[in-house]
């Protein structure tokens, strides 16, 4: 059995991802949606993926 989840590549600052400060040091993060649902199109550029996992049955 899969199961799918949504994800999106942020770039945030590494000591304090809720940091929005302009021109301070950011890294890229894979954030996941775990809401079931795809992440909001907007005119903002954003790396959107579908994570496949394997899950057994057990």
């Amino acid at each position: 059995m899969k199961e799918f989840l949504i994800a999106a590549s942020r770039g945030r600052n590494p000591t304090n991802p809720s940091d929005r400060t302009a021109g301070i040091l950011t890294e890229q993060r894979l954030e996941v949606n775990k809401d079931g649902i795809c992440n909001t199109l907007t005119t903002v550029l954003k790396d959107n993926y579908v994570i496949e996992i394997e899950v057994d049955d057990v």
